[in-house]
C-alpha cells in the first residue's frame, strides 16, 4: 500500500473534535438536586468523559442546534403527556432513577467495569 506524504500530513493537521465535556457549560459541570431523601450531586463533566455513556444517552430530546432543555421541562413531578407525542413521561423521580440506576447496573453487569452507586443512601446525602 502506498501513502501520500501529503495526505498523511494533512490528516494529521486536521482539527480534532471538541470532547462532550468540553461543551458544559460551568455552571453545569457539576450539578446538585435537593429531594427529600436528600441532595443529590451529579458530576455531569466526569459522566460527559466516559467513553460507554453518549450525550444522546440523557439528552434524547435535544435537537442538534437547539439549547438542551432541563428534564424536568417534560419530566415534571408528576406523569405528563408530552405535547407533539403520544405518550406520557415519568415523573423526574422515575426518569433519574432508571436512566442512573440502570446504567450503574448494566456498567457494572454487563460491561464488568467500575460504576455509579445503585443504593440510595449512596446518592441522597442527608445534610
Amino acid at each position: 500500500m502506498r501513502f501520500s506524504l501529503s495526505l498523511l500530513f494533512g490528516l494529521l493537521l486536521l482539527p480534532l473534535a471538541a470532547h462532550p465535556a468540553d461543551t458544559i457549560p460551568d455552571d453545569k459541570a457539576v450539578i446538585q438536586f435537593q429531594t427529600k431523601t436528600g441532595l443529590v450531586t451529579f458530576n455531569h463533566h466526569l459522566h460527559a468523559t466516559l467513553r460507554v455513556t453518549q450525550c444522546e444517552s440523557c439528552h434524547h430530546t435535544h435537537e442538534p442546534g437547539e439549547p438542551i432543555k432541563p428534564c424536568a421541562e417534560c419530566h415534571k413531578k408528576k406523569k405528563t403527556k408530552i405535547e407533539g407525542f403520544s405518550m406520557v413521561a415519568p415523573k423526574n423521580s422515575k426518569a433519574y432513577h432508571k436512566k442512573c440506576k440502570g446504567c450503574h447496573k448494566y456498567t457494572l453487569e454487563e460491561l464488568e467495569k467500575p460504576a455509579g452507586p445503585t443504593k440510595c443512601k449512596l446518592c441522597h446525602i442527608k445534610g
